[in-house]
């Protein structure tokens, strides 16, 4: 399969894609709890592998992934996170230096699902876009996901199901067998809201949801991309 991640292509490879589409997504999460049974990495991880997926699938090249964000302890793992305003320049910068090395769309993802984290993003595509030579979008990973009967949720059987999906070697159930989910207690006390990951999840669900995302975003950067070019 081609290679995709910017870190691993040679310099023919990279002016070749970048021929061919020249586009670049974002990933971007946290360190944060998710429940006993997913890695603390699990924001990124998704938008990492999404972003993955779609590359494959489209065209375009995917940075190395990002987890730093806007974030706050509240349970052991979680990362403090840094202060707004570096997040803020740190986004920027990673789009700015995108567009001077000759991306003409770049595409930002974050799985940690804040409103303070997709504007950090918003911030980044503004600073590209102003002038018109270069298009951007933000989302949270399930923003462009259009069928019915999931959403986005915390630690629960959406997050759980696409970590099953693409790494499944970060998942174990078994360290929530005992959890109790049927309260408002149980569930800040697991760090665990939305439906039951032990009924509701599966590796099946999250290949529906990566790929129809994957896909929505590939689309998005064809459309994106087309617009500079008429």
């Amino acid at each position: 399969m081609r290679k995709v991640k910017y870190e691993e292509l040679l310099p023919h490879e990279f002016e070749e894609a970048l021929r061919q589409f020249p586009v670049a997504y974002v990933p971007v999460g946290s360190l944060e709890w998710h429940g006993r049974h997913l890695a603390l990495g699990n924001d990124t991880l998704k938008a990492y592998g999404i972003l993955l997926r779609t590359a494959e699938l489209h065209g375009g090249i995917v940075v190395p992934p990002t987890y730093w964000g806007h974030m706050g302890y509240w349970k052991p793992g979680c990362h403090p996170g840094l202060p707004p305003e570096i997040v803020d320049g740190l986004y920027t910068a990673i789009f700015r230096g995108l567009v001077t090395v000759g991306f003409k769309v770049v595409i930002g993802v974050t799985g940690h699902d804040v409103k303070e984290q997709l504007a950090s993003l918003q911030q980044a595509v503004a600073s590209i876009s102003a002038d018109g030579a270069a298009a951007g979008f933000a989302m949270m990973e399930g923003d462009l996901y259009d069928l019915a009967g999931d959403e986005m949720d915390h630690a629960a059987h959406w997050e759980t199901s696409i970590l099953m999906c693409l790494r499944p070697d970060l998942v174990a159930m078994d360290r929530i067998r005992n959890e109790v989910l049927t309260s408002e207690a149980g569930a800040k006390e697991a760090g665990i809201w939305g439906r039951d990951p032990r009924t509701d999840a599966s590796r099946e669900l999250g290949e529906k949801i990566v790929s129809r995302i994957a896909d929505n975003i590939g689309k998005k950067a064809q459309e994106l991309l087309a617009g500079l070019r008429k």
